[in-house]
């Protein structure tokens, strides 16, 4: 899955959005770009040598919530892929002498300083900014070229959604009040109140009494789904008819009485209800599928060279191949 994750975030026209800000990140930049490391070829693309800093840089950014040793070199081979990946589609870049405007450079930087002055001073100049403006040239390539053309008509809308109809039934909706009591004795007293009143002063009762965040708005809890609700008020609710109130219910919060506002039963949605839904992933899948033939093609007609014994992790994928040379 990460894998999955990780070419859909490198790849698509959100490229950019791949490098996240982060304070620590800019405290590391100067020791990241001295010692040692800049020395070690690791890889070459094309006609271009990268070395360990700058996978380790292209990695930092990437690896915070992925850091389980046993999973490392699998997940560091993954990355390395796309690393490769994006150096592929910048050589296309550069061949069509794409540049970023400065506006779009500042803003980047600003970015990835998150608006911080002095940390976007510290990305001037460095291996970092260059990065930066190497995203944005694969960015514009992608959607001003190789993406240029992909689109998803509305026929093409109306044939998947005949194809999958049943991804787009609508389940079960209520519309739930809730007046919410710590002691029974309490909740008793308002249900006999509810009753004498045929349940029409709920809201005000709501507000007296309910300790619930929602006593405010009359007890007013919003619109549910099967499934988004506690499986014990589940049972309950969703017998109610509309306008009706549910016997007391208790759990670890109290004790609970519900009215259920409105009932909507389960229903094919309309193809107008969901049809941004699915031109959006139609898109996707289709700008994914331009992406990936035309790395298939980048892959066999420049030559990738990688170099293990440089790397700090064992190359697993099979994505491309290894040499046990220099990489020149």
């Amino acid at each position: 899955m990460f894998s999955e994750i990780g070419r859909i975030s490198s790849l698509v026209i959100i490229l950019l959005l791949g490098i996240t800000p982060a304070c620590g990140f800019i405290n590391r930049l100067h020791d990241k770009l001295t010692g040692g490391q800049r020395d070690l070829r690791a890889v070459r693309v094309g006609n271009k040598t990268f070395t360990k800093a700058d996978l380790n840089r292209y990695f930092d950014s990437r690896l915070s919530e992925f850091r389980d040793p046993e999973t490392s070199d699998k997940i560091k081979s993954n990355l390395l892929d796309s690393f490769i990946d994006d150096k592929l589609l910048l050589d296309q870049a550069e061949k069509m002498n794409i540049q970023p405007d400065a506006e779009s450079i500042k803003e980047a930087v600003s970015k990835i300083s998150a608006g911080d002055a002095e940390g976007a001073q510290e990305i001037k100049n460095t291996d970092l900014e260059q990065d930066l403006i190497e995203s944005l040239k694969t960015q514009q390539y992608l959607s001003d070229y190789l993406l240029k053309g992909v689109s998803v008509s509305n026929k093409d809308c109306e044939a998947y959604y005949k194809e999958h109809a049943g991804e787009f039934v609508k389940n079960d909706v209520v519309h739930v009040q809730e007046i919410l009591v710590d002691d029974l004795s309490t909740a008793e007293k308002i249900l006999k109140l509810l009753k004498e009143h045929s349940n029409k002063n709920f809201e005000d009762l709501a507000r007296v009494y309910s300790k619930g965040p929602s006593a405010s708005t009359g007890g007013d809890l919003g619109l549910f789904q099967r499934g988004e609700l506690p499986e014990e008020f589940e049972k309950v609710i969703f017998r109610l008819a509309p306008g009706s109130i549910s016997r007391i219910v208790g759990s670890k919060y109290g004790y609970h009485i519900f009215r259920l506002q409105e009932k909507i039963l389960a229903h094919q949605q309309k193809l107008i209800e969901v049809e941004d839904q699915i031109k959006s992933k139609l898109l996707l899948e289709r700008e994914r599928e331009t992406v990936n033939s035309k790395l298939a093609i980048l892959r066999k007609s420049i030559p990738v060279e990688i170099r293990p014994s440089e790397l700090d992790f064992t190359y697993v994928s099979a994505q491309f191949t290894t040499t046990e040379g220099s990489v020149p």
